[in-house]
C-alpha cells in the first residue's frame, strides 16, 4: 500500500515536471503569431555560446554581466526588420494578455529608441524570465530579447542602461 502511494506520488511529480518543461517561453509564443512573416526571425543562443560570451576580452570589463550570463538557461532574440511599432504593439499585447505570467517591470526611451521590460517571477519572487522589447525609432527595427534563468535586478538595470539610457520621466 505504501509502495503504491510512493509510486503514485513519483508519477505525479514526473508529470508535473514534464508539463513544466513544455511551457513555452515568450519568444516561442510570439513566433507562433507570425509563422509566415519573413520580416520576423528568431535566433536561439545556446548555453555553450553564452559561456563563450563570458570568455571574451571585453566581458571582463563588466564582471557582473559575465556572472549573470552564466546563470542564464536560454536566450532567444527575435528581430523584425521593418514596422517596429506594429510588432512592438503585438508583442506588448501578448504580454499584457498574460498578466498571471508576465509583469511589467519598467520602460525606457532615448532619442533613438524606446523599450520596456517584462518579467516572470516565481511565487518566491525570483525572476526566471525576462522579456525586453526594443524598438529603434530611426531604423524601424524591433528586437525582442527573451532570457530565462536566474535573473537579478542588477542585470536588468545593466540592460536598461545599455539599450535605453535614462528611464522615462514620471
Amino acid at each position: 500500500m505504501i509502495r503504491r502511494a510512493v509510486l503514485l506520488v513519483a508519477a505525479l511529480m514526473a508529470m508535473v515536471a514534464a508539463s513544466a518543461q513544455t511551457t513555452q517561453d515568450f519568444a516561442s509564443k510570439f513566433m507562433e503569431k507570425c509563422p509566415d512573416d519573413t520580416a520576423v526571425s528568431c535566433v536561439t543562443i545556446s548555453p555553450k555560446m553564452m559561456e563563450q560570451l563570458t570568455k571574451q576580452p571585453d566581458a571582463a570589463r563588466n564582471e557582473h554581466i559575465a556572472e549573470a550570463i552564466q546563470k542564464l538557461k536560454s536566450a532567444r532574440i527575435v528581430t523584425a526588420s521593418v514596422r517596429a511599432d506594429d510588432y512592438y504593439a503585438a508583442a506588448e499585447e501578448l504580454l499584457k494578455d498574460n498578466p498571471q505570467r508576465f509583469r511589467h517591470a519598467q520602460d525606457y526611451h532615448s532619442a533613438h529608441a524606446r523599450g520596456t521590460f517584462y518579467t516572470r517571477q516565481t511565487s518566491s519572487g525570483d525572476t526566471v524570465e525576462l522579456v525586453m522589447l526594443h524598438a529603434d525609432t530611426q531604423s524601424g527595427r524591433l528586437v525582442i530579447v527573451n532570457l530565462t534563468g536566474d535573473i537579478d535586478r542588477e542585470f536588468v538595470e545593466s540592460l536598461r542602461k545599455t539599450f535605453g539610457g535614462q528611464p522615462p520621466k514620471a
